[in-house]
């Protein structure tokens, strides 16, 4: 289910708002809602980024942070020019969860 966010924009904001909806041949809920969404994936590809470079997570931990796979978290990774640091027991710390699951299919 869709639930409204109100918010208020600067005029300069609205008026580019309007701009890009026009060129993209969108109303404004709709480039809003895109736009929003491309914003939340984002920051959620920089904070995984972030606590991965800081050494607070794995490969695996970060890519689930982000919400993508763990080679698209390493190619991430490489663009930003962060250090892959991935060895055996990063290796078994991303694979513990398909352990369980496989543990509990045996069931």
């Amino acid at each position: 289910m869709a639930k409204t966010l109100t918010t208020r924009a600067p005029d300069s904001l609205a008026k580019e708002i309007e701009a890009l909806a026009r060129e993209e041949h969108l109303d404004r809920s709709s480039l809003i809602r895109r736009l929003l969404a491309e914003a939340v994936e984002e920051k959620r590809k920089r904070k995984a980024l972030r606590i991965y470079a800081e050494g607070k997570a794995s490969i695996g931990k970060a890519a689930s942070i982000a919400r993508i796979s763990i080679w698209d978290m390493m190619e991430l990774i490489r663009q930003r020019g962060l250090h892959i640091d991935y060895g055996s027991e990063e290796l078994l710390e991303d694979l513990e969860p398909l352990r369980r699951k496989k543990g509990a299919r045996g069931k």
